[in-house]
């Protein structure tokens, strides 16, 4: 091996240790920033907060109104947590067996009879709510699809009166006519409901809920089926 040979191979060698000194201190510089990448990125928020509100059928249209929490248990998978109240779940077949005792006064006794009936309704249920994620916190994430499913229990309260020749009667007041009214049209009850439905959010840190719920009842006698369309206000925090 003549001298210029020797020289070239010193020359690479050489090289090859200035190329693997320099590779590990090139690695830890750190890379260029862009406009904005100083800044702290919020983390994903896992609680929000809000209030419910909408129309609910069953025999009539009445009004719902509530509030919820949801907790993001895991990717697309979130704990719900709602209560509220319903203005009105009486079936129609309630109404009809009321209407019935009413009919039975105007007949034995001879005077005008009409009765009433109102079912105020309170309850609470948890779930789960099955949705994509939003973005981090401070970001907007478009529309979001969501089903839920829950159970737990509702509170109904059956409120039915009269009015017997002009003079209001509460339910009570019927035995007076021989009307004895039954648990299943008098009274509070809690009972064991459970639904699901599903929806839109649109937004992410401050969000509106569009959706349509729809709730069991198990009621003495029969079922209440429950239908709710709602609308929703949410901030995650």
């Amino acid at each position: 091996m003549n001298r210029s040979s020797v020289t070239r191979l010193q020359q690479i060698i050489a090289a090859c240790v200035l190329t693997m000194i320099a590779a590990p201190a090139a690695a830890q510089v750190p890379p260029a920033s862009g406009p904005g990448d100083d800044e702290p990125r919020a983390p994903y928020s896992r609680w929000s907060l809000g209030v419910v509100s909408g129309a609910q059928d069953v025999s009539r249209t009445g009004i719902t109104a509530g509030g919820a929490i949801s907790v993001r248990l895991r990717t697309f998978v979130h704990l719900a947590i709602e209560s509220g109240r319903m203005s009105d779940v009486v079936t129609s077949s309630r109404r009809t067996e009321l209407d019935s005792y009413a009919a039975y006064i105007r007949d034995a006794y001879r005077v005008p009879a009409t009765a009433e009936i109102e079912g105020p309704t309170l309850y609470g249920l948890a779930g789960l709510t099955f949705m994509p994620d939003g973005k981090p916190a401070g970001e907007s994430s478009g529309i979001r699809p969501y089903i839920t499913v829950t159970a737990g229990v509702a509170r109904v309260e059956y409120k039915p009166a009269f009015v017997v020749d002009g003079q209001p009667i509460s339910g009570a007041g019927a035995l007076v006519y021989n009307v004895a009214i039954g648990r299943d049209l008098m009274g509070t009850t809690n009972r064991f409901a459970y639904g699901g439905g599903a929806g839109i959010v649109f937004g992410d840190t401050w969000s509106l809920d569009l959706g349509a719920r729809i709730l069991r009842i198990h009621t003495t006698d029969h079922p209440t089926t429950v239908k709710r369309l709602v609308i929703g206000l949410g901030r995650r925090f």
